[in-house]
């Protein structure tokens, strides 16, 4: 069941969403509706082009992969199913009464930032454990244990949602308080670096850029001098190759289609009428 989440204020404007193309951010938010409480969700690509994308023609499969090369999400194993899970959910979404249905590993609930979220059966265990009874919400009940809040509550509820905690620092979609005490212990984990300052495109670099119709001199130019000005940790990264043909498909989704000019259009339908394709006059 999808259930409304909280946008923050940064989130415009954090490199980490901004760099991303713009189906790719539509996506992430899509996620951050249909994950449950504890930041999982089901990694199904056609279902999840279903849910969020109904009515467009993308490719979901490729827009998780750039959505996971840019450290957003990760995908994991568990019981034979593939899952994945959003980075620092627990950070910036708070539900009122948080429950989780994806089966999540503690190195992925550190990952996601939903240690303390539990699972209906775990909660049980829990509550047997120290000799108490689970209390249970009727199925019928007006709010259920996702957090949601019905419509006619949401009026009185705003004042709430404009909170900001203290204790979250920087609005950064990546961010940890202690990166290596949360980073989850994978074998496709990389150490960030700086970009080389006499970086240059790769043959394959060149050729991606190539296919997707971008001039690979020009944005090679323009991507080493933004990175290679980006401070401190910001100008980090992973993966500079998934970097670099993120920054190409943004550039290839910002391009105008080429309009003839009015003189062009003129003297085209000049040669037009001289030819006799154009008769509506006679």
């Amino acid at each position: 069941m999808a259930r409304i989440r909280s946008i923050h204020p940064g989130l415009w404007t954090d490199e980490a969403f901004a760099t991303l193309s713009m189906a790719a951010r539509v996506l992430i938010m899509g996620i951050w509706n249909h994950a449950d409480d504890g930041g999982g969700f089901e990694w199904k690509p056609l279902t999840l082009k279903m849910r969020i994308f109904p009515a467009d023609n993308v490719d979901v499969a490729a827009l998780l992969e750039e959505l996971s090369s840019s450290n957003l999400i990760l995908e994991y194993d568990e019981d034979g199913k593939r899952f994945g899970a959003v980075r620092n959910f627990g950070k910036w979404q708070r539900a009122q009464k948080p429950d989780r249905f994806c089966p999540m590993p503690s190195e992925i609930r550190e990952y996601a930032g939903t240690v303390h979220v539990l699972s209906k059966e775990e909660r049980k265990k829990n509550d047997t454990a120290t000799g108490s009874k689970a209390k249970e919400t009727p199925d019928n009940s007006d709010q259920s244990l996702t957090g949601t809040v019905p419509v006619a509550d949401l009026e009185n509820r705003r004042e709430e949602g404009r909170k900001v905690r203290k204790e979250e620092g920087n609005t950064s979609l990546t961010s940890f308080e202690s990166e290596r005490a949360q980073n989850p212990k994978s074998e496709k984990s990389k150490r960030a670096s700086r970009l080389p300052a006499d970086w240059q495109p790769t043959p394959d670099q060149v050729q991606f850029a190539e296919a997707s119709q971008v001039d690979p001199v020009r944005t090679a130019e323009v991507f080493r001098d933004y990175w290679l000005g980006v401070p401190g940790a910001k100008g980090c990264k992973a993966d500079w190759d998934a970097t670099w043909r993120n920054w190409v498909r943004r550039e290839d989704g910002m391009r105008t289609p080429t309009v003839p000019s009015k003189a062009q259009q003129r003297a085209d339908n000049a040669a037009a009428w001289k030819s006799g394709v154009m008769l509506e006059g006679y």
